[in-house]
């Protein structure tokens, strides 16, 4: 019975620390950075029902083994849901499947989200997720393979 407090006390101080270092409205995985560099190669246009919503990019740059780089902008005032995922055909069969690399981000922005990036992607296709939700707007779609090579 005496150990009972001290750790009841230390579980709830990690649980704290846990609660204060992740944001409550953001998931990411794989790697983020601030901006995607390099090339823009496709543009994708986020709508609903005639309004904007944002867009998302994609971007090839030659560093790290070839260097994919998606980032979903929203056009909307606030901070509304905004997401953006890349994955990266790894084995090469043009299937969505465990041999493949994801990196994403989803939360709740007021600019944009990711840039969610993955290097040695020379001699691979990507797939690209982008998606805003804003009250009753909502857009999002998923491109087939591209930027093969």
């Amino acid at each position: 019975m005496r150990f009972r407090r001290p750790v009841a006390v230390v579980i709830s101080a990690l649980a704290a620390v846990t609660l204060l270092a992740t944001p409550a409205s953001a998931e990411s995985f794989g790697p983020i950075k601030s901006s995607c560099s390099g090339t823009k190669l496709e543009t994708w246009y986020l709508t609903d029902g005639g309004t904007s919503l944002g867009r998302t990019e994609l971007w090839y740059s030659s560093v790290s083994g070839g260097q994919n780089c998606v980032i979903t902008y929203n056009y909307v005032s606030g901070s509304v849901p905004t997401g953006v995922s890349l994955w990266v055909d790894d084995n090469n069969n043009r299937v969505l499947d465990s041999g493949d690399r994801n990196s994403y981000d989803y939360g709740t922005y007021a600019s944009y989200a990711g840039a969610s990036y993955r290097n040695e992607t020379n001699g691979h296709c990507v797939k690209v997720k982008g998606e805003i939700s804003a009250g009753s707007l909502y857009d999002s779609f998923v491109t087939g393979w591209r930027n093969c090579g």
